[in-house]
């Protein structure tokens, strides 16, 4: 199914293509009256119209995309960010309660500002950044349920754990690189 962008990029691209092959065809042998010659240089102004149309035509489905993708990003960090905001918050409730030892407030404190900014974070409608959001998005659930490995008290804990320092630094140090993005 195609966009009405997608539509008007296709009409302008075929009334170029007609309108080129027109011009090609009355160049092909010079004309040799002035009406002939005149009929040229109107389907040569008609040609940068119609190129104008279709650059313009471009632009717009670009940013129809653009749009589209900012709108499916919108939707799904808020799904992305769930995980990143409660699992900390549990953690941090277990360490209120002395269950886990206040040394692992370094990692849930960065994990749930992240996913704070993941979810409630404007995003704005450039691609670089909304490509980096949806990283950032991804690298904080990860990091939850690394988080949630880690917690649980089995052999593998300390492995989990570390994975789960180097899952926070990842998904912030992608969050501050969308930050950066002109």
């Amino acid at each position: 199914m195609t966009t009405p962008a997608q539509h008007d990029r296709d009409l302008a691209e075929g009334r170029v293509a007609r309108l080129k092959q027109d011009l090609r065809d009355g160049l092909a042998t010079p004309p040799e009256d002035v009406a002939a010659m005149d009929g040229l240089v109107a389907t040569a102004h008609r040609l940068l119209d119609a190129e104008l149309a279709f650059d313009e035509a471009k632009h717009r489905l670009a940013h129809a995309e653009l749009e589209s993708r900012h709108a499916a990003t919108q939707r799904a960090v808020v799904y992305f960010a769930a995980a990143p905001v409660l699992v900390p918050l549990v953690a941090a409730a277990l360490v209120l309660f002395e269950v886990l030892t206040p040394l692992w407030l370094f990692a849930l404190v960065p994990l749930f500002a992240a996913g704070l900014w993941i979810g409630f974070g404007p995003v704005r409608r450039v691609a670089d950044v909304i490509r980096e959001r949806r990283r950032g998005a991804w690298a904080g659930s990860v990091t939850a349920a690394l988080l949630v490995l880690a917690l649980v008290p089995w052999p593998a804990a300390a492995v989990f754990t570390s994975l789960t320092a180097v899952g926070v630094a990842g998904t912030c140090a992608l969050l501050w690189r969308e930050s950066r993005i002109p």
